[in-house]
């Protein structure tokens, strides 16, 4: 398979899109961030998902430095609405620390139309660009129609402000609502988790997405490293580690994600010449609707390594070997309940049975 290119409505993106949650924390120099950045960029991504969520606006803002000192083409900017720490509007999904005072933060779902424009002026602004080139809704808000939260984005297209629009973390029903309220405009993209450990979308969400055409931007393809042979079983995590009371990275549970990678991946990715990173990568992007996969980078050499993938051909008996040999391995009914990225939970408030019934939808 050649370097993969998917063709989206209206947008057009490698297989592999840099996932810039990793950008701008707190601790981190902001300067070398943006150097960082860049070296990713010229590894040769040519799209960028963030959102304002991460970091509380300093990831989107260490994307628009970086933008404004690169030349040349600018990479797509993929972006989300629909969380909000800055306002004391619709219901508490998780609560956050305040990265300066360590007050607590609550994070609300609030998909009003006023609230959507408002966050895609900010992000533009953040961004330093004209137009922004997917805006996904993060969440549902089951408190605002979807129809409402569509319109204000097909106002935001018709504005030039955005040019294409996605969902995150929908279900198969809202997907398919979202796609009725748009009308004339296509629904581009549904983001989800999806992996080889997180398969759960398949019959639902995902199909459903494939039904209105829109294509899947898995998140955490690599299930937060447990696919690339980094986490065995004999690693052990502090007491404060949110992995420490994570069911999915269990001693259990590792032992027996390694035991498929020895037995299953690893002898595909030597076959390959390729990495265990790369065959997971691979696995997912082969998968029917898939456009592409959303991957961190805390290195450049980590970054070349998952745009290698999309150039890694899998046979289909590869893929069923794959597919059999990880099904089940994953389960964790925590991640299920609050849709959201393990690595959320770890950046912004630890371990997330911490948040009780603020996460329950």
């Amino acid at each position: 398979m050649s370097q993969r290119h998917a063709s989206l409505d209206r947008v057009e993106v490698d297989g592999v899109i840099l996932g810039a949650m990793g950008f701008g924390a707190p601790t981190a120099d902001e300067g070398a961030e943006v150097d960082r950045l860049l070296a990713c960029l010229d590894a040769g991504f040519d799209a960028i998902d963030t959102a304002p969520l991460y970091d509380f606006g300093a990831s989107e803002r260490v994307i628009g430095r970086a933008l404004a000192q690169r030349t040349g083409a600018r990479p797509l900017v993929l972006t989300k609405v629909g969380l909000r720490w800055d306002d004391h509007h619709g219901e508490v999904l998780f609560v956050a620390r305040d990265p300066a005072s360590g007050a607590p933060m609550p994070v609300r779902r609030d998909s009003r139309p006023e609230s959507i424009a408002l966050e895609v002026a900010r992000s533009l602004e953040r961004l330093g660009v004209e137009r922004l080139d997917l805006v996904q809704v993060h969440q549902r808000d089951p408190h605002v129609p979807v129809a409402a939260t569509m319109g204000a984005l097909a106002e935001l297209v018709h504005a030039g402000k955005v040019r294409a629009i996605g969902v995150s973390n929908f279900e198969a029903a809202d997907v398919a609502e979202a796609a009725r309220a748009l009308g004339e405009i296509p629904l581009t993209s549904l983001q989800s988790e999806y992996s080889l450990l997180a398969r759960e979308i398949e019959a639902g969400p995902f199909a459903a997405a494939r039904d209105v055409g829109a294509g899947l931007l898995a998140y955490s393809p690599l299930a937060q490293g447990l696919l690339t042979g980094a986490h065995g079983p004999e690693r052990r995590y502090a007491s404060d580690d949110w992995r420490a009371d994570t069911p999915r990275f269990s001693r259990r549970a590792r032992a027996r994600i390694a035991r498929a990678l020895d037995e299953v991946a690893r002898p595909i990715a030597r076959r390959h010449d390729a990495t265990l990173a790369q065959v997971a990568l691979a696995w997912v992007l082969h998968q029917r609707g898939v456009a592409a996969v959303i991957a961190g980078a805390s290195r450049v050499e980590q970054a070349r390594e998952n745009l290698g993938a999309a150039s890694l051909s899998l046979s289909p008996l590869e893929r069923e070997q794959l597919a059999r040999g990880f099904d089940g391995l994953g389960e964790d009914p925590l991640a299920r309940v609050t849709g959201l990225p393990r690595r959320v939970g770890r950046r912004l408030l630890g371990p997330l049975r911490r948040v009780g019934a603020a996460l329950r939808r």
